[in-house]
């Protein structure tokens, strides 16, 4: 039994003590600093305008144009200060957005060039204009290798999930993503960039997962499943916590955004259920 299979065993009220004092301390701290603003949006867009001028120097094309597409690529994400309000794709904002503050600028000319690209994030167009090809690949980029990682962490960390074995899980989303990534990127250069980032994304989980397995935190093995013609790389707990051995199923759905994958874990002993869901990495030989 490992360590934390221990932990899932000893005295529940001992333990849900331990947690509630630990959770409202924490909290309590939180609530008096005051509210936080956090800008990790911002610090996403103005990355992926670095990688965007990076890749149209390299390209050949304008990179004030994708520059000023990179910035405002996510701007719809919490448009009017609601995140995903409605059925609305995110991109047809971001493009409100950007008419709202570049026209009657120095760059209105660019206009057109900058909502075809950011809409083509949208449709996932297969051959994206040059700069559409341009955000696309900068916008992945930052998802990939040690920032990528970092960004992993983090996100989860803001959306209260930290270090523990249901976010070793979704490691294989990490995993996936960087198997894929030399694959479906448009340009020349970023695939170059992914083909070295995807090594150190796969190096740096293979070496987290085994310092997992020395402290006996818990035992994952690397399983590889198809969905649709698309390999996924997943990262699958040995056991469920009461001892018994998972059942693994993955299916398909269509969302607004991407076709995601469904990764679900079933445990025949104690009939725990968990499921997570991740979009599809778009190939090109893909229906």
């Amino acid at each position: 039994m490992t360590g934390y299979a221990l932990l899932k065993r000893m005295n529940k009220e001992i333990m849900g003590a331990i947690k509630e004092r630990l959770t409202a301390d924490e909290s309590r701290y939180q609530r008096d600093a005051g509210a936080t603003t956090f800008a990790s949006l911002w610090s996403h867009s103005a990355r992926v305008a670095h990688f965007a001028h990076h890749l149209a120097i390299k390209e050949g094309l304008d990179p004030t144009a994708a520059i000023l597409a990179a910035l405002i690529h996510d701007a719809g994400k919490f448009f009017g200060g609601n995140y995903h309000q409605d059925e609305e794709p995110e991109e047809k904002k971001a493009v409100i957005v950007a008419q709202e503050i570049l026209r009657g600028s120095p760059y209105e000319s660019q206009l057109p060039i900058i909502n075809d690209a950011i809409l083509s994030l949208y449709r996932d167009d297969r051959n994206p204009s040059g700069i559409g090809a341009i955000l696309y690949d900068a916008d992945r980029l930052d998802k990939l290798g040690y920032i990528g990682i970092a960004q992993f962490f983090s996100k989860h960390s803001l959306r209260g999930k930290f270090l523990d074995n249901d976010l070793m899980k979704k490691v294989c989303i990490e995993l996936t993503y960087a198997h894929h990534a030399p694959l479906t990127l448009k340009t020349t250069t970023a695939r170059k960039l992914a083909s070295r980032r995807s090594e150190r994304v796969r190096s740096f989980f293979m070496g987290l997962l085994e310092e997992w397995r020395e402290m006996e935190l818990g035992d994952f093995s690397i399983h590889d499943a198809d969905v649709e013609g698309i390999k996924l790389v997943l990262v699958v707990p040995d056991y469920c916590h009461c001892g018994a051995g998972l059942k693994i199923s993955t299916d398909v759905k269509e969302g607004i955004k991407c076709r995601a994958a469904i990764v679900e874990y079933r445990c025949p002993g104690c009939h725990e259920v968990s499921e997570f869901s991740f979009c599809l990495p778009v190939l090109s030989n893909f229906p």
